[in-house]
């Protein structure tokens, strides 16, 4: 079984029960919902769906709703000569318009009417993730004018960035407040909110969320450069991070991602927050049934560095392969994780996690024991998924086994690296709970008879915030807790002795 989580985007390629299933079989642990694809109805018919598959599988599985933000794309154009669009070449004067048209003849409009009053002469328009360019070269009450430095094919709702411009608009748009509350009518886990620039858009929708008493889990999307510039406090305010290559290799020095993608993954892991790599990891499987080389490199890459979870995007929802594309991402996961756990020699070690937590204490020492006593298996009993989330970033080379009983949060740690959720009532004390143990990895087949294995909980399991002790247990034999006095008399005799 891998560690690292595999999230894919559904879409018409995948949206039906039986393709779900096969893809959770495959290795996929959180399903994406895109807002910016689609209306609510029908992501309530593939959310149906992904219930029903959930309901066969033996993990949870997350849903993460992900909210179109401020996205700026072109208006309606014509279909010149039968081309999907409308061409145009290097040296062509493009026309936008602030009127709504449908763009022909070398002038278009956008839905962002205000486009023509935020760009400046000399400033930068691309199209369609920078594939066309363009030079803003004049300016008029109602329209700009620009040159084409890369030319290509127009086509009507493709995204615009603007690079060298400062756009006022506000994070978060009239369709993704529908979209929150639709997530919170339907209890999504997680979503993630794009084009984030400052805390301030991650605390504003937070309270929001506080208002509809709701616990959805905010992921911030990286993808402006205003975002790497606040990275620190975005991320406080974050339950955790996508770092969105697409629009960061537009809006950036492309570059420069490759550099931005190791040192967010390093910031996350430091601050024990979860971090998703998404974007083009295995772009050629949405029309081939085998990956390139180069996108092998690129999934492999992202798991050196230590993110948590890889991210496929139209290579499930509108791929002709998206079964394949999840069983060759998981394929890639299980070598290079196979990898990592034979080399006691990594030149760059992951950094350690900064929290104030007793599950950080507690993370660190129980990794030492693992390591010394070759144990099975770590087992962490955890309410809310606190525990399970900062024991995740220290990479255990076992299998951590996060056992609660709220679903919400078994849900929620499907996204956290090596982190297996389970779903166990509490248990009235220790002794219960690791007899429940036993049963469960024997007949899971997690581990044997004899076999070392780490139980991570509190005297009183049942009791939210006392999970404080490391028990190193042998799997079959016998356990009694002992009282405090009686085992501090146990421990002095055995040293006399």
């Amino acid at each position: 079984m891998i560690r690292t989580k595999i999230v894919a985007t559904l879409g018409p390629a995948c949206g039906d029960v039986d393709t779900l299933l096969r893809l959770f079989e495959a290795g996929v642990n959180i399903c994406r919902l895109n807002f910016s694809h689609g209306a609510l109805d029908g992501h309530l018919l593939t959310l149906r769906n992904i219930h029903e598959a959930a309901s066969r599988y033996s993990q949870p599985i997350a849903v993460l709703g992900d909210l179109c933000g401020p996205k700026i794309r072109l208006g309606k154009i014509k279909n010149v000569g039968n081309t999907g669009g409308m061409p145009i070449n290097v040296g062509d004067t493009l026309t936008v318009q602030r009127e709504a048209i449908e763009g022909e003849n070398g002038r278009v409009s956008s839905i962002f009417a205000e486009l023509v009053d935020e760009v400046q002469v000399g400033q930068r328009v691309l199209i369609e993730d920078g594939l066309l360019r363009f030079v803003c070269i004049d300016k008029k009450p109602n329209e700009l004018i620009c040159n084409c430095t890369a030319g290509g094919i127009l086509k009507s709702s493709k995204g615009m960035n603007l690079p060298d411009t400062a756009v006022n608009v506000p994070s978060m748009t009239e369709r993704d407040w529908e979209c929150v509350d639709w997530a919170v009518d339907q209890r999504l886990d997680y979503l993630a909110l794009s084009f984030v620039r400052r805390a301030q858009d991650l605390t504003e929708l937070r309270a929001y969320l506080t208002d509809k008493v709701s616990d959805i889990h905010l992921i911030a999307k990286i993808e402006k450069p205003e975002a790497v510039e606040h990275i620190d406090e975005i991320i406080d305010a974050s339950d955790g991070l996508m770092v969105a290559r697409g629009d960061l290799g537009v809006e950036m020095d492309v570059a420069q991602v490759p550099i931005i993608q190791k040192d967010l993954i390093r910031r996350c892991h430091t601050a024990g927050k979860p971090v998703i790599v998404a974007t083009q990891m295995l772009q050629s499987m949405i029309e081939a049934s085998s990956p390139t080389r180069a996108e092998v490199s690129d999934v492999a890459n992202a798991i050196f560095d230590g993110t948590d979870a890889v991210m496929l995007s139209g290579e499930t929802s509108v791929g002709k392969f998206p079964v394949i594309t999840v069983h060759t991402m998981a394929h890639i996961a299980e070598v290079t994780e196979e990898y990592l756990a034979g080399d006691d020699s990594r030149v760059h070690p992951l950094p350690t996690v900064k929290t104030t937590l007793p599950a950080g204490a507690l993370a660190s020492g129980a990794l030492r024991i693992v390591q010394d006593l070759k144990a099975k298996l770590v087992i962490v009993w955890t309410q809310t998924g606190t525990t399970a989330r900062v024991f995740s970033k220290h990479h255990f080379p076992v299998p951590i086994i996060a056992m609660s009983p709220d679903h919400r949060a078994l849900r929620r740690m499907a996204l956290h690296y090596g982190v297996i959720p389970q779903e166990m009532s509490a248990s009235a004390d220790l002794t219960s709970l690791i007899a429940k143990v036993d049963e469960y990895v024997v007949s899971r087949k997690y581990a044997e008879a004899k076999d070392r294995i780490l139980i991570v909980a509190g005297w009183s399991p049942s009791m939210p915030g006392t999970m404080n002790g490391i028990v190193i247990h042998t799997v079959g034999d016998a356990w009694t807790a002992v009282p405090t006095a009686q085992m501090l008399r146990q421990m002095v005799k055995s040293e006399r002795d």
